[in-house]
């Protein structure tokens, strides 16, 4: 198991490179005077924060956002990406003031040689579907209902999600075994694609956080979750 230079790098998806952003710099600004750094560093990595959230925010949002908006998220997150590394290496990487255990939540772990056990999910997602046009539904998963942001259980793989399209006029599914469509995704936020010529169906859903590895660890099912696909 080793620390990575390279805390937050292109490869990570735009939801979770932001997601991993405020993890990061939170736990600089939380422990800098301990950790030795300055405070002009600081505020240089708080201000590059405070230009790409708005833009990542205005980026994701598919139904307001324009094709300059999209650009622009991407270049600062290119700029912010290599202003992260360089903090990294110059404050971080060989920092004896830091703890190994420290420099592992900032900077991401390797893959562990033996998986860590993990608990029971007990809980529930909490989801919000909404029909995109052309047959395609988006998925957002969160754990706390009234969060900002989709995320992810820290106990969890993925989401997977039961489904079936039901014809207007025409009962509702009465539990997940009713459903036999089944996708598993590895996001908190993804799509279904239901058929265009689906449009006026009812989409029928049922979630949960699941464990691929010990699927008797996943957790508990949602009620059926009701979408029109448009």
């Amino acid at each position: 198991m080793g620390i990575t230079t390279s805390p937050l790098g292109t490869r990570l998806s735009n939801d979770n490179f932001y997601n991993a952003q405020v993890v990061y710099v939170n736990g600089v600004v939380t422990n800098a005077v301990a950790w030795g750094i300055s405070a002009p560093a600081v505020a240089a990595l708080v201000a590059r924060r405070a230009e790409y959230e708005p833009l990542y925010f205005k980026s994701q949002d598919k139904n307001t956002r324009t094709k300059n908006d999209v650009v622009a998220h991407r270049r600062c997150r290119k700029i912010y990406e290599k202003e992260l590394r360089d903090f990294h290496n110059e404050w971080i990487d060989g920092n004896s003031s830091i703890s190994a255990e420290q420099k592992l939540i900032l900077g991401g772990r390797e893959k562990d040689i033996e998986p860590t056990p993990r608990g029971k999910i007990e809980v529930v997602p909490y989801i919000f579907l909404k029909a995109l046009g052309g047959g395609v539904i988006e998925v957002r998963s969160q754990t706390e209902k009234d969060a900002t942001r989709v995320s992810m259980h820290k106990l969890a793989d993925g989401i997977e999600c039961r489904w079936l399209l039901v014809p207007k006029g025409e009962m509702p599914p009465e539990g997940q075994e009713d459903a036999k469509k089944t996708v598993v995704s590895r996001k908190a936020r993804f799509t279904i694609d239901c058929g265009d010529k689906n449009a006026g169906d009812s989409f029928y859903g049922f979630f949960r956080w699941t464990n691929t590895s010990v699927p008797a660890n996943s957790g508990l099912w949602t009620k059926a979750l009701r979408a029109v696909v448009a």
